[in-house]
Parts: C-alpha cells; structure tokens; sequence
C-alpha cells in the first residue's frame, strides 16, 4: 500500500508540475476562466460537473460524496444515484454550520466572533466518493495559490483557501490531503477513519475529529467477545478504508481465541465480485459453523451485499452482519433490503445529534434552497417525483408524479427523516477550523476591526502555523454537547454507539435500535456495554417465511467447546478448531489447552478448574459400622466388671477357691482389656489412640492366653505324667503368675521395641481407587510387625488348643479343661474368619473401617467366648445352685497303710498297696477310729523302686476341723527320695518334702466300679498319682507304746484328701 500511495503521489506531483509550467508559458487572455474566481479545472475526459461557491473574507473547502462513484455497468464516467444522508445531510450541515458561524446565533461562534467582523465563505465539491473526481477538482483549490493571472491584491484578499473540510471516505481523504500538502492547507476530516492517515509526515496536515479506526477495529473485537464468537468471516472492500481496517482488525485478534475463516473482498466497481462472496459464502464447507461476517465496507459495498443476501429466501437470518461506521446507522445500505440485515451490529462514533439542525433540514425545500444545485435531486430521490424543468435522468425517467415544495403533499409516502450519525462530526469540524483561523488572526492581525477584519501581515497565509493551532484547540460544541480535542497525530478522541437492526413492532417495522456504547477510554475496565434487555435476536422460518423472536444468541464457532475438564488438540493451524481431549485422572484444565496435576491430598472439583483438598476419612463413632463393635465391646466389659464383682463377693467360697483365684483374676484382666482395645480402634486415630492400640491388641489377648495355656499345660503335666509318682514343679499360684509373666513379656518386649523403632503417630494416607481418590487417617504402622504380634498370639491359641485336646479325658470334677477347649475352638474359628477378612477387603472403599471394625469385634468376641466358657458355670454356681457350691463337691479323700512285714519278707516279697474304693462301715468305723488330733496333711511321695499296696477310701466328710493340723502343699517333689521313713515320736508331723516349694497335688485314683466291698487292687507299674491333684495327705501317729524291736517296720494309716 505504501508503494501505491508513492506512486499516486509522485503522479499527482508531476501533474502539479505540468499545470504549473501551463500556466507560465501560456496567455492570460486565452481563458477567462483563470481570471474569475474560482477556477474551473477539468480534465479533458471527466464529466462536468457543479459546486457551491460561497464569497467570503475567509473561505473554507468542503469535499462530500454527493452521489455514488461511476459504475461500469452503466458505461459512462458520470456519477451515479444521490446519496441522500451520507451526502446531502452532510453538505447541508456544512452550509448550517457556515450559517450558525456567520451570524453568530451560537453561544459558542458568538463568543469567539464578538469583536470580529469577518465572514466565512464556501468553496465545495461532490468527490463522488472517487478519488480520481476528488483529486481533479481539488486542483481548483490548489491553483489560486500559484495562478500567475491573478493579481496579487485579488489573490491574497479573496482565493485563498484557508482550510477544508473533507471528505467522508478515507481514500478520498489520502488523495486529496496528498494535494493539500503541497499548499500547505490544513484538512479536517468528519468521517475518514483510516489508521494510514494517522502516518506523519505523509499526511502531515491531515487531521479528524472522528476516532481512527483502531480504536474502531477494537470494538469490533470487543462486540465479537461478548457475543462468545470464535470463527468469523471478513468481508472487505478494495481500497484502503476496507483493506487497512482489516489489517487493523487482525493485529487485534493477536493473543484472542477468535479466527478469521476467511476473507472475502468486493470491488464498489465490480457488482459480480458480490455475486461471487455470497455464493461463496453459504457453499463452501469451511463457512458451515460461521454466522458472524464481518463487512469492513463503505455504505455502497454494503448496500450491495445486502441486496445479494436478499435475493435469495434462504439466506434470509442465515447470517449476523456486523458492520463499521461505514454502515453505521445509515438509511440507505438497508433501504428495500431490510430483511437480509436483521439482526446486524452495527458501530458508529457517538450519536451527539443536533436539534437546531432538524428545524434547519426539515424547512429546506428546492425553491428557496437555491446555493444547493443538488438539492432539487435530492427531493426527487426522496420523494420519487420529479420537476418540470429538471433534466431526465436514469434515476427520474421511471417517476410519475410531479414535485412540489409542500411535504404534505407526499405525506402518504411516509418517508422517514432521521438525521444521519455524521452531522454533528461536520459540524464541529466546521467550527474547529473557524476558531483555529480566529486565533490565527488574532496573532498576526493586532488592530483587526469590524471594518477591516484582516490585515495585510495575514498574507500571505501560513498553512503550518494554523495547523499548530489547530491541533492545540479544545471546546465544547454548545449545539452538539460535545467536546472536541486531538491527540498529537490529530485524531480526534471519542466513543462508538453500538445498533441494532431490529423488528421494532408486530408490523413487522424496521429500524435501528441503540443497544449499547463502546469507550476507548482506559479508565473503563467494560469497553463495551451493551444493554441486554434491549438486544434481541430474530429467527427467521423459511417454510412460512416469518420471524420470530429468540432468546439464544447466535453462535460462530468451527468447533464445539469442551466439556469440564478436557482439552483443546488443534486439528490445524486455526487455534479455533479442534478437537477435545479428556484431562487424566486426578488433573484439572487450567485453560484450554493445559492440563496440570493436583497435589496427593487434592482432587479436581466439579467443572475441572481447581484442586481442592480432600476430606479426612476414618473410622469414628459417628460411623454405623463402628456401633456392632462398641456394643459388643461394651457390653462384654460390663460382664467382666460384674463377674469380678462376684468373684470378690464370694472369694471364699469353695468353687471360687477351686479355681486358681490368682490366675483367674489375671484372666479377667486380659478380658478387659480386650475389650477396652475396642474404643481406640474405633476412635479418630491420633498418636494417643495409636498409642494403645500398639500396646492393647496383642498384648490384650496375649494376658488371656497366657493365663489359659498355664492352666491347660498345669493340668496336662498333672494327669499326663505316666510311669512317675512324684507330683510335676510349678505348680503353685505364685509359679502359674510367673509363667503368666514370662509368656507375656515375649509379647511386651516386641511390642516396647516396635514402639522405640517406630513411634506410633497418625498419618494421612492418599488411596485411588475406582478413579476416585481419599485420603484415609492410619496408624503408622508396618505389616510385619502387626503380623508378627499376631503370629505370636495364634502360637499360644494353637498350644492352649492342643493341651485342651490332651486334657478332654480327665475327671469331672477337673472338667475345667473341657471348657478351655471349647473356648480356644471357638477362638480358633473367629479369628480364622478375622484373617481373610482383613486382609482380603482391600479393594472395598471402606477397607479400613472394616478391618478396625473386625479387629475390634475379633477381641470382643475372643474375650466373651472365654468369659462364657471359664466363668459362666461358676457364676451359676454361685448365684443360682449354691447347693453344689461345697467343698465336699471339689475334693476327694483317700486313706492309705502300710502293711507290716518282716525284713526277711521285704527282701522277697513287694509291698502290696491296697484300695478301698467303696465307703463300707468298716472302713468309716476305722476312720472314726483315727484320733483327729494325731492327723496331718502331707503330700504322699514315693519312689519308683518303691511298690507297695494301699487302701484308698473315698472321704465324704469334710476335715476343715483340724485346721490347726493342716497345711495346703502345692509344691515341688523330686525323685531325690529313696524312701519315706516315718519317725517314732507321735509329736512329730511326717513331712516328706525339704522345702514349702516341695508339695504335690496328687490327683485323684480313678476308682473301680466293679468293687464296692473292701478290696486289695493290685497296682503294678501304673503311675498311682498321675490323675491326682491338690492332694491333702494325713498321716496318723504310730503308737509309741508299742515298741517293737523285730526289724519288720508299719506305716500307719494315711488319710488323703482330694481337692
């Protein structure tokens, strides 16, 4: 663009220069034209063509599109049809503005003219919205400045043309300021708004008081975002209007999610380039999603995109237009096309109307507007009739009605004034430049009177020094409200009104509605503001050929948006078309291209768009699956409580003291415990709760199995013991605790050191499963060691299980050993349930509340069962059958003597040991015999060599009498004895064992059935004491009177007692 521009200028320039040696070298009185003011150049193959030509002291310039630009298809270089608002409206501002200036009938003109007499006149011409036209005929204006056949006095007092006003089009506005530039006249445009005239030094005396098209590309822009339009097609027109707003639109698009589907260009000289953009434009395939168009076009080229849209049925609401202050809020674009442009956007700088204005336009008629030659065209066009003396025209052939000067005349037409959006720009222009000129005089001419308004130091007339002032004025227009200042390229600053071209009634009425307003200003975050209740969209429906009301926005897209959390992939080189992609697991979509990952503790939220932090999960008591534990755990606890209670109350009792109150109460204590590990487990788990669940869970049961193995293994080792009579070691309750102690220390020990290794803490653990994630509050703790605890506790159930299956033959009155079997069976069972169960429901969400949980009622139930089966029947006992809480019922007696022999027979024969296993009278007449003060409780020893026979009588009465004789052995016997020798003193109490520690129980002879009489059972090498147990053995004195000498030796009568 630049290089044609050059090359306009070079040509324009060598054109200067040849008009220029003319005139030196030809005649003054050749033409008289060059002597009469203004001149009349024409180049020899343009039309002829009018102006208005105004006197004044100081004239002004004035370049307006008054008609349309030559047309091919009607083959002639005249200019076509009359533009009625963009040429006529603006013109006629012009004259009101010279008017208003003239005779001071402003505040503002009379303000700055108070003391001044001068008057402004008018030289203006119709550019035909052609630069060639325009360039021709701004010669008229350059040529009075180097006319030689002007005087000098006549030159310099009345052809100097002191500014211009012009023109609308911004090509006009380049080929004309290329001319004004080489006389130095400044220029101001009212409607050029082409960024290329803002270039210095090219259009150095080019100035506007409309906004350029920057900021104008920028409102489209803005209007194409609020709409949530990403695919648009341009249409543009030839020339630099079309072209430089373009480029100006695409330099906006930079960093915006909106591409251009393609750009389509016409030619306002080429009505086929039309035919072919539409056509174009609804088959090609890439344009199928596209309903924005952009028209980047002067009034003329939209006009005729409009008349193609309307052509055809179907193309009707196919489209929304949005249009420049090319379009704007002009009439005649949509004039007889009204129905292709509904629902266009259009822009236009701010509307500033003025009233004064309407009075003046609405009172001109053609016979008083005289100083107008284009005014009688005009109300031909206006009101389709025609004058008697005017010429017949293309336009005016086809009219039937005669004009006339009365509108109510054609009141019937209903034809439609508004007043066109440029008005108020021509007329600040206008008076910018007059009070530009004002200050100019002011500084040169310092005695200016009414008389004389300018002086001869005004001449001759310096163009660069009125541009500088030009460009420092600032005031504010009275008529229009509006204030006028320029930026230091000579821009004019301003806003943009947005309209909308809508069905404004159920008459199906057309018009512009004002929707919102568009502000270059930075101090506004909303450059654009559009009023939504007054934005309406139209739907049109072809088979009925109707509109209808929407409340969807139309949509221009090339690909669908993406849902939450998914990503745009880029099928080509537009970043407008793609395709999406799902983000992965566990990622958000920070914008539309980018997927990131949250942190372990975070998940995406709902739409994808930000990690929030995950909730804790853990087992509380709010949890339902926790209240099956606590209830068990609770009430297993309250049974515990209450049989320790009971075992208190009656501690004295014989069924309680039969069964090892000492190991009993260690029993119930790991019980309790086991019941108590249920609350941490189902508690929030902390460093505290953790704390105890280290120390509780195996240790807990631990207590509870110790004391069950002691016991099992005491009776085993009891009843067990075949081929030997010495009664087994530890067996006495302070030994059964320190077997307790050891087996638990085992587990205390790991336990203390898997605490000092690896202190107990809570910690969040992060947990996908099913693609979802949780964040789940453990222990810290390790497999290993749990398993190691538990590995321990199942050695000790299996041990106490075997011994509960060695022990299942022995008496009744020791059937303890039955119910520790059943128990440890049962244990057995639940926790072989409890493994597959805690470690196989990992892929269940709510895993870890279902191993507390079963970890809890594990223990519960390993301790109810033992609670049931140890202690159930001795609380029965006590409570509800205290007939058979008696001593005679947990104990058996046996009385035992030794045959006299000889020493001769000793060596030959072996003591016979018999057993009298039914109490027969004689036998209770012989125990009555026993003196109870000679008696004493001994534990029976013998050694293996020893063979001998007793008599064993079942005792059925109690011997709690002699307590002051008595004494409880359980103790250890070795096999150290040879031989019990009894002493001859009758004082003397026949204690076989060294030590407290060397007491037996001895169990109970299991009796013969087969007897009842008095009896001698021969016992050969069985084991007499191996079911005997808590034997209380007496031994009666011998007769110290009778004294024997003869070797034979008597062992007198041994009263045993079974417990």
């Amino acid at each position: 663009m630049f290089i044609v521009s050059l090359s306009e200028t070079i040509l324009l320039f060598i054109i200067l220069v040849l008009i220029v040696y003319k005139i030196d070298t030809g005649n003054c009185n050749q033409d008289d034209n060059y002597h009469h003011y203004p001149p009349k150049f024409r180049a020899p193959h343009s039309p002829m063509y009018d102006y208005i030509y105004i006197p004044g002291d100081i004239i002004l310039g004035g370049f307006f599109p008054i008609h349309q630009p030559p047309s091919n298809d009607l083959g002639s270089m005249q200019c076509t049809a009359i533009k009625r608002e963009r040429g006529i409206q603006r013109l006629e501002a012009m004259l009101f503005a010279l008017d208003v200036v003239n005779t001071r009938s402003s505040h503002l003109m009379s303000t700055v003219l108070a003391n001044s007499n001068i008057r402004f006149g008018a030289l203006i011409y119709d550019s035909c919205d052609y630069e060639s036209y325009a360039v021709e005929r701004a010669f008229n204006m350059l040529l009075p400045s180097v006319h030689q056949c002007i005087s000098l006095d006549h030159r310099n007092e009345s052809s100097v043309i002191a500014g211009v006003i012009g023109s609308a089009s911004s090509i006009v506005s380049m080929a004309i300021a290329d001319i004004l530039r080489l006389a130095e006249i400044p220029q101001i445009s009212y409607a050029s708004t082409s960024t290329e005239l803002s270039e210095k030094p090219r259009f150095q005396f080019f100035s506007r008081v409309v906004p350029p098209d920057t900021y104008q590309a920028e409102a489209v822009v803005s209007i194409i975002q609020f709409l949530n339009w990403t695919y648009v097609a341009v249409i543009k027109e030839t020339g630099s209007y079309g072209e430089r707003l373009t480029d100006d639109f695409k330099t906006k698009l930079k960093n915006k999610t909106i591409c251009i589907a393609g750009e389509l260009s016409v030619n306002v000289k080429d009505s086929n380039t039309y035919v072919r953009v539409i056509r174009e434009l609804f088959e090609d395939e890439k344009y199928r999603f596209v309903v924005g168009v952009i028209i980047f076009a002067q009034e003329d080229s939209v006009r005729q995109i409009l008349n193609q849209t309307a052509s055809k049925n179907e193309l009707n609401g196919r489209w929304v237009f949005l249009g420049t202050d090319g379009w704007g809020k002009k009439w005649y674009p949509v004039e007889n096309f009204g129905r292709a442009a509904i629902n266009a956007i259009t822009i236009a700088p701010k509307l500033y109307p003025i009233t004064a204005f309407d009075e003046y336009f609405t009172k001109l008629i053609p016979s008083k507007n005289t100083r107008n030659p284009w005014f009688v065209e005009y109300w031909e066009e206006t009101y389709k009739c025609k004058f008697e003396y005017s010429p017949s025209t293309i336009f005016n052939q086809n009219y039937t009605h005669f004009c006339s000067d009365n509108y109510s005349t054609y009141s019937n037409l209903s034809v439609h004034y508004f007043q066109e959006g440029y008005v108020h720009y021509v007329v600040d222009a206008v008076f910018t430049l007059v009070i530009a000129i004002k200050k100019l005089i002011d500084e040169k001419c310092f005695d200016s009177s009414k008389h004389k308004p300018l002086c001869k130091e005004f001449y001759p007339f310096d163009g660069t020094r009125l541009l500088s002032v030009l460009r420092n004025v600032t005031f504010r227009n009275d008529l229009s409200k509006r204030s006028i200042k320029f930026t230091l390229n000579g821009d004019g600053i301003g806003t943009y009104d947005i309209f909308q071209y809508q069905i404004i009634d159920s008459n199906n009425k057309l018009n512009y509605q004002t929707i919102g307003e568009f502000s270059d200003s930075d101090h506004i975050n909303e450059r654009v503001r559009i009023d939504l209740d007054t934005l309406k969209w139209f739907t049109y429906h072809p088979q009925l050929m109707t509109w209808s009301e929407s409340a969807l926005t139309p949509r221009s897209f090339c690909s669908e948006p993406c849902r939450p959390g998914e990503i745009r992939t880029s099928t080509d080189s537009q970043q407008c078309c793609w395709t999406c992609r799902a983000c992965d697991s566990y990622y958000i979509a920070v914008n539309e291209t980018l997927c990131i990952a949250c942190s372990e503790r975070e998940i995406p939220n709902s739409n994808f768009t930000h990690c929030i932090p995950l909730q804790e999960q853990y087992l509380s008591i709010k949890n339902g699956i926790a209240w099956p534990a606590i209830i068990l755990s609770s009430a297993g606890l309250l049974m515990t409580i209450y049989t320790i209670v009971i075992f208190i109350r009656f501690s004295n009792t014989p069924v309680i003291k039969a069964s090892s109150r000492e190991l009993s109460y260690f029993l119930l204590f790991g019980i309790c415990a086991c019941h108590l590990c249920a609350w941490p487990l189902v508690l929030k788990p902390t460093a505290i709760t953790c704390f105890f669940i280290r120390i509780g869970v195996g240790l807990s049961l631990t207590i509870c199995l110790a004391a069950l193995l002691t016991k099992t293994n005491r009776l085993a080792r009891i009843f067990n013991n075949k081929q030997r009579v010495q009664q087994p070691s530890c067996l006495s309750p302070r030994s059964q605790l320190g077997i307790c102690a050891g087996i638990v220390s085992i587990q205390l020990i790991g336990v203390l050191l898997w605490i000092f290794l690896f202190p107990p803490a809570a910690f969040p653990k992060t947990e996908s499963k099913h693609n979802q994630r949780s964040l789940i509050v453990l222990c810290r703790t390790d497999s290993v060691h749990i398993a190691g605890s538990l590995i321990y506790n199942m050695l000790l159930v299996i041990s106490c299980t075997l011994y509960a299956i060695k022990t299942r033959q022995i008496p009744e009155n020791f059937n303890e050993a039955k119910h520790i079997g059943f128990a440890m069976y049962s244990i057995c069972i639940v926790w072989l349930a409890f493994i597959p169960i805690f470690f196989g429901l990992r892929s269940s969400e709510n895993w870890f509340r279902i191993q507390f949980v079963t970890l809890a009622i594990c223990l519960s139930l390993s301790a109810t069962v033992i609670l049931l089966c140890l202690f159930a029947p001795k609380l029965y006992i006590v409570l509800f059958d205290p007939s058979k809480n008696i001593q005679s019922k947990f104990k058996t007696s046996m009385t035992a003597k030794k045959i006299p022999t000889s020493q001769s027979q000793e060596k030959n024969h072996v003591n016979k040991l018999t057993v009298t296993t039914t109490p027969t009278t004689a036998s209770i007449h012989q125990r009555r015999l026993t003196p109870p003060e000679l008696t004493t409780e001994v534990t029976f020893c013998n050694s293996k060599v020893d063979s001998f026979a007793m008599n064993i009588h079942e005792e059925t009465t109690q011997t709690d009498s002699f307590n002051e004789q008595k004494a409880l052995i359980n103790g250890v016997c070795t096999d150290n004895i040879d031989r019990q020798e009894i002493t001859s003193k009758d004082d003397d109490k026949t204690d076989f064992i060294s030590k407290s520690k060397q007491k037996l129980s001895v169990s109970y002879l299991q009796r013969t059935s087969s007897r009842r009489n008095s009896s001698s059972l021969l016992l050969s090498n069985e084991n007499p004491w191996k079911k005997m147990s808590n034997v209380r053995y007496k031994l009666d004195k011998k007769d110290e009177t009778k004294k024997d000498s003869s070797t034979s030796q008597h062992v007198y009568e041994q009263h045993i007692t079974f417990v």
